[in-house]
């Protein structure tokens, strides 16, 4: 597509986004609710057309898994967001005194501009224009190309209902011709941007001169301590589980197991009933590394190779010349080497975990761990398995990660259950600083806002302090 089609398609997008949004934008909060639910139960009650078209287009995940995702994420995401106030006054908040002296009053933030992967589309869409409708924004979806269709499809749907339901289609709306051209120059247009994907397009969102939240990539690592024997087979159903989401796509599959070596035969057992399939011979995960890191010899660099990506184990099994049972559902490679030393700690988007065991006390523990944080994923999330409060506290402040679950697997970090798992629920995983994301924390509406507070006098019963007690020592 050349600039001058580019700048035509942008410009006839943005006019009718911001013509739809500036009516929306004045809505009453049940009708922002409305519009927001009509985007989220779009994809619910489609989920099932969509996983097989998703599939069938990208060749990564699994049917049952993508529905799964969808139908999962969005109620755990509706169920937070119904009823929360997005427009108008939406509370008090106490400032630097301990009494109500700041009323918050929500706006929209306008056009917003979101890019989806391909490792995960539907459900990114379902989220995004849930969160953003909910604020009064109007958003314009920049697919990758290889999930063109089924994110076009996705977003007709919702288009199609919002209409019924008496709302501008134009609310939602989704790039026919993606490149990378277009979601930059769609980046720059819009008001604030929402990226999800790789290291590459988080930088451009953040360097397209408009807010943006980026969000990271993971390579998440479960950390077990000794005295944890009761907790093996829970400890292995849950990790098989999460690894074997969507045939390993998700950001939040554990990537390495670090466990005692005293424990190391006991939990490899736990692993084998929960459905993995142990892999020990050197050569066997000699074949692996080269299989999954491919090297660019101009630059050194090694990405994943997409031949194996978001593939079943027998399919990556078959690739490196072994037979793996149909029973499997991921597989497990006994690793001796950590941190630079090991292709295999970085992040993998297959059903592949590594185990490592250390022969030392919980410090060493934390140290692999670490180790592998810093060479990709730093920011993401991690799951500890101890009884220790110390030991719990000593991996808070030692591992460089915005979301540390503790005694659940990394499934969590979704926020479900969404009964009993504190953690807000999102499609949109913020890093922090170490992967230069704007923010740690989950997005959500809330992030979609712009807040006015209104500041008032007010008695707070705190005596003020002369200039001589503010900086005495």
């Amino acid at each position: 597509m050349t600039n001058k089609n580019v700048d035509f398609t942008i410009t006839k997008m943005l006019e009718n986004a911001r013509l739809a949004q500036s009516v929306y934008g004045n809505s009453t909060q049940e009708q922002l609710d409305k519009a927001a639910r009509i985007c989220a139960k779009t994809v619910y009650d489609n989920a099932e057309i969509l996983a097989v078209e998703a599939v069938a287009e990208t060749k990564m995940g699994s049917v049952e898994g993508k529905i799964g995702k969808m139908q999962t994420a969005l109620t755990a995401g509706w169920s937070y967001t119904k009823g929360r106030k997005s427009t108008g006054v939406i509370g008090w908040e106490k400032g630097k005194l301990d009494v109500d002296c700041i009323l918050k009053i929500a706006k929209p933030a306008g056009v917003i501009a979101a890019v989806t992967p391909s490792t995960n589309p539907t459900a990114n869409i379902g989220f995004n224009s849930m969160q953003a409708l909910k604020g009064g924004n109007a958003i314009i979806f920049c697919p990758h190309p290889g999930a063109k269709n089924v994110s076009l499809h996705c977003v007709q749907m919702i288009r199609d209902n919002l209409e019924k339901g008496g709302f501008s289609p134009d609310l939602v709306q989704c790039v026919a011709d993606p490149s990378i051209e277009m979601t930059q120059a769609m980046m720059k247009a819009c008001d604030l941007n929402v990226a999800t994907g790789g290291a590459g397009m988080v930088e451009a969102a953040l360097s397209c001169g408009k807010p943006s939240f980026g969000v990271g990539q993971g390579n998440c690592q479960a950390l077990i301590d000794k005295n944890m024997n009761d907790m093996f087979d829970e400890i292995a159903e849950g990790i098989v589980f999460n690894r074997q989401f969507d045939s390993g796509i998700p950001c939040t599959g554990e990537q390495t197991v670090i466990v005692p070596e005293r424990d190391k035969k006991e939990l490899l057992d736990a692993f084998e009933r929960a459905g993995a399939f142990i892999i020990r011979d050197k050569e066997t995960i000699d074949r692996m590394r080269s299989l999954l890191f491919v090297k660019n010899e101009e630059t050194g660099v090694y990405t994943m190779n997409r031949k194996a990506l978001g593939r079943p184990a027998q399919e990556i099994g078959a690739m490196i010349g072994i037979k793996v049972p149909s029973d499997k559902k991921i597989m497990i490679l006994e690793l001796d080497s950590y941190g630079k030393d090991e292709l295999l700690c970085r992040e993998k988007l297959c059903v592949v975990t590594n185990l490592i065991a250390y022969a030392g006390e919980w410090e060493e523990c934390v140290h692999i761990a670490k180790s592998n944080l810093l060479i990709e994923g730093a920011g993401h999330s991690a799951d500890i398995y101890t009884s220790v409060k110390a030991h719990e506290m000593h991996a808070g402040i030692e591992l460089p990660v915005c979301r540390l679950i503790v005694n659940m697997s990394n499934l969590a970090t979704f926020g479900v259950p969404y009964a009993n798992v504190g953690l807000i629920p999102t499609h949109g995983l913020g890093c922090g600083f170490w992967q230069g994301n704007t923010s740690g924390e989950h997005i959500n509406f809330e992030h979609f806002l712009n807040i006015t507070r209104m500041v008032y006098n007010v008695k707070s019963g705190v005596t003020e302090l002369t200039t001589e007690e503010v900086w005495a020592e």
